[in-house]
């Protein structure tokens, strides 16, 4: 395989990247900064016509590239529209075009999300995409119009893997970033503050490990996938409460996990007021009914996900400050009119 990875020197692209260079695969990896830790790297942008690339990049990857993956995109889920729709819709868009400029093309992977099924109602498998569902955030919509893109191109061989959150040690080294997603109330738990989740957060959150991700998007350029779509989570299910128990382990932290069922709707709709950092407000209950033999489309052996890669989160991010005395000096008090709880962490205390 002569791989190229759209987006490869991201936190998964990176591990992707890694996945495919063990494997015997040659790696490029397109970014804007055009470095890549594994591979060889190539400057470009997926926003721009034929991906922004030099006219001699350009001539090397059109004659030599056999599979592409796309791992690009914004991973806030309180991105903008503009920032959303240009990454994703447009992005995707120029994608696709590229991969027709490919005569050597024998499959590509978009790497989406299980978060573009939205608020779904019923049982979701793989068939499905477009339920009825309403978008929590704009980042939600933007990955169900990539995939959408995506399966409305036929005559393209590119199938799908969704992944929910995706942790674990960062493979490009230092500190996990907590800027975004779910890993947004990491530094909030560990600063003694509390989140308020439905049911205490016993709920499946549809997680993973960034090795196993890695490995099964590799499984799908070399199986391969096809047009189908693959969902992948950790088979054994943690739920969002045992997420934050096993990251604050390392610690030594208990995270204070509120019950929210008595504030129903209210949740969402003052989030850091009552202790629950804004990213994560609108996922206090339960995200969608995931039916879980999805993952026997998937042709085994299945990868194993590392055993303690929620624990080696929180050692990696341990291992960027000392204690937890110094993400409490960072954080202010959660008072209403003041700056929130999550703000000072983040600026202060994992900076």
């Amino acid at each position: 395989m002569n791989v190229l990875i759209l987006g490869g020197s991201g936190f998964l692209g990176t591990a992707v990247a890694r996945a495919c260079v063990r494997s015997g695969a040659t790696v490029r990896v397109l970014s804007r900064s055009g470095r890549a830790t594994e591979g060889e790297g190539v400057r470009g942008d997926v926003r721009l016509p034929r991906l922004g690339l030099s006219a001699a990049d350009l001539a090397r990857v059109r004659s030599e590239t056999t599979h592409v993956v796309f791992c690009f995109g914004s991973v806030s889920w309180t991105s903008g529209p503009g920032e959303v729709l240009e990454t994703h819709s447009s992005g995707t868009r120029s994608a696709l075009a590229f991969l027709r400029e490919l005569p050597h093309l024998r499959q590509a992977v978009h790497v989406s999300s299980l978060l573009a099924l939205g608020r779904s109602e019923g049982r979701i498998t793989n068939r499905e995409l477009y339920t009825g569902q309403r978008f929590r955030n704009w980042y939600e919509y933007g990955k169900y119009c990539a995939e959408r893109l995506v399966r409305d191109t036929p005559e393209l061989p590119v199938g799908v893997v969704r992944f929910g959150p995706v942790l674990g040690p960062d493979p490009r080294g230092g500190r996990p970033d907590t800027r975004h997603g779910l890993p947004m109330a990491f530094p909030h738990l560990l600063a003694g503050y509390p989140v308020h989740l439905a049911r205490r957060g016993d709920f499946p959150c549809w997680i993973t490990d960034v090795s196993s991700a890695a490995e099964i998007v590799l499984k799908a350029l070399d199986t391969p996938i096809g047009r189908a779509t693959w969902t992948w989570f950790d088979p054994a299910l943690p739920t969002l409460g045992e997420v934050f128990t096993e990251v604050c382990r390392p610690w030594g932290v208990v995270p204070k996990i509120v019950e929210a069922a008595p504030l129903g709707r209210f949740t969402r709709l003052i989030g850091e007021r009552v202790g629950t950092p804004r990213e994560l407000a609108d996922y206090a209950e339960p995200w969608l009914d995931l039916d879980v033999d999805v993952l026997k489309d998937i042709p085994e052996p299945w990868p194993v996900p590392d055993p303690d890669y929620l624990g080696a989160t929180g050692e990696a991010l341990r291992a960027g400050r000392a204690s937890t005395e110094t993400l409490r000096a960072g954080t202010e008090s959660p008072r209403a009119g003041t700056e929130s709880p999550r703000a000072g962490t983040e600026r202060r205390a994992l900076s």
